[in-house]
């Protein structure tokens, strides 16, 4: 009987913590999504060295669909999702290799949004070399479709919080019942 009082606070307790979590994520996400026209972008440049090598991989497969920048043995520094580069940079073709060596890249950030504006790059099995531009306007675009996505996410956000909220409502309102049941 001791066993199951433990239990079940310990299982209030976890309904807790993931719905305050649940929450905490919606309110942020909403903050992110409404404040997006007014975030400036950051820049970054990278560039391969003898001491350093950067690659390009990208797995065009759902679920994952992403670009990765990596560095060779180390892990990846950046991932930026395909979505934008599937006729460029995420082809069926370069899907899954590490050929694709960096000379080098520009990459513009709004916040946890990270896109190519330049990349220039050789296949190291074929020794061909590609060069893809993007300009501030196609990224500011690409950016754009993403704040519409995630305030589609939103919703459901709003929703499973509020369903959480009540939840957690109603164990509080019958704690008593809900230990000894």
């Amino acid at each position: 009987m001791r066993f199951k009082i433990i239990f079940r606070y310990f299982f209030a307790t976890l309904i807790f913590i993931v719905s305050a979590l649940l929450i905490w994520t919606t309110v942020v996400k909403t903050y992110e999504a409404f404040t997006a026209h007014q975030v400036q972008a950051q820049f970054t440049h990278l560039a391969s060295t003898t001491n350093k090598e950067f690659r390009l991989v990208s797995n065009n497969q759902k679920p994952d669909q992403k670009i990765f920048i990596t560095i060779p043995n180390q892990g990846y520094i950046f991932t930026i999702s395909c979505e934008h580069y599937m006729n460029s940079l995420c082809t069926d073709a370069d899907n899954q290799h590490y050929f694709r060596q960096i000379k080098a890249i520009d990459l513009i950030h709004y916040r946890s949004h990270h896109y190519i504006q330049n990349i220039s790059y050789q296949n190291t099995q074929s020794l061909e070399n590609k060069h893809f531009h993007f300009d501030q306007q196609q990224i500011t675009a690409f950016y754009a479709k993403d704040i519409e996505s995630l305030k589609f996410q939103l919703i459901l956000l709003w929703f499973f919080s509020l369903f959480a909220i009540y939840v957690c409502i109603r164990i509080l309102r019958d704690f008593q019942t809900f230990l000894n049941k």
